[in-house]
């Protein structure tokens, strides 16, 4: 291939807009405390971390009883020193199971939802 050609082909390629589209990730849940089917003591709080830095204030946490009935104590915050993890404080939990229903949008503002299941023994 020519220098000239070459040139133009990279020139072509740079101007194309898949070459200038950006990779967009969106923010998957990494680490979970306490864990997808743990048996634990009661929780003060649930931990989540991602994938992706987030958008905290488009971000959530439900942590439902047995009952379906929401057991967080305050919406879901930062976690002091890192953009990945969003954490919430706990009421009181009785013993059984619990579900956590999170929704996280990254900063590029892709929306990512899911759930899992803990345990809190007697």
């Amino acid at each position: 291939m020519s220098r000239v050609t070459g040139l133009t082909l990279a020139l072509s390629l740079a101007a194309s807009p898949l070459a200038a589209s950006p990779a967009f990730a969106h923010a998957h849940l990494r680490t979970a405390s306490p864990a997808e089917g743990a048996t634990v003591n009661a929780p003060a709080e649930i931990v989540l971390g991602f994938t992706e830095n987030l958008e905290v204030k488009l971000s959530s946490i439900t942590v439902r009883d047995g009952q379906g009935q929401p057991v967080q104590a305050a919406p879901a915050e930062a976690v002091p020193g890192d953009s990945k993890a969003l954490k919430v404080r706990l009421k009181a939990t009785a013993p059984g199971p619990y579900t956590v229903e999170w929704a996280a949008t990254s900063v590029d503002t892709h929306r990512v939802t899911g759930q899992y299941r803990f345990t809190v023994r007697p």
